[in-house]
């Protein structure tokens, strides 16, 4: 039995904050279609995460355009989105964007030294933790939930080297 093709519509859409889609992101969980009715299960990569309404608005406006008069149900699970579920493409997109993945190797996403450190506890929202690249002098923030651990690099604070 092959997926539903709505599971590439919700895959595709683009998440809010960041450029990159759902399915790359890592935040879909399943889209199942029974009669009328479409429910969507997505994994936020905060629980309390401030893009949730709109994210939920991009994609019943996305199912509603591939499936018109169909009832859809978002569901969002607890606690299920990872760090590793976030695909190749998505790492990718990422890395465009100027993030890196807590659990990833501890690499500036523009110039790929691995010369960083953390350079606070959060960044521009609790998901994200800021740090520096010495090579480059370039910011950027690791993505991950608050309570995963994040890349194992010295805190500038403490003058780590």
């Amino acid at each position: 039995m092959s997926p539903d093709p709505l599971t590439g519509v919700v895959a595709a859409v683009r998440d809010p904050e960041i450029d990159v889609g759902l399915g790359d992101l890592g935040v879909v969980r399943s889209v199942s279609r029974t009669g009328a009715r479409i429910v969507v299960r997505l994994a936020p990569t905060r629980l309390s995460c401030p893009a949730r309404g709109e994210i939920a608005r991009r994609v019943r406006s996305a199912l509603t355009d591939a499936a018109p008069g169909h009832g859809i149900e978002i569901v969002w699970e607890r606690g299920a989105w990872q760090p590793a579920s976030v695909t190749s493409a998505g790492h990718d997109a990422l890395r465009t964007a100027g993030y890196r993945v807590a659990g990833t190797a501890a690499r500036c996403p523009y110039c790929a030294s691995d010369d960083v450190a953390r350079a606070g506890r959060f960044g521009g929202a609790v998901c994200k933790v800021p740090y520096d690249c010495r090579a480059c002098g370039s910011p950027f923030d690791v993505i991950g939930t608050a309570g995963c651990a994040v890349l194992p690099v010295p805190d500038v604070r403490q003058g780590g080297s």
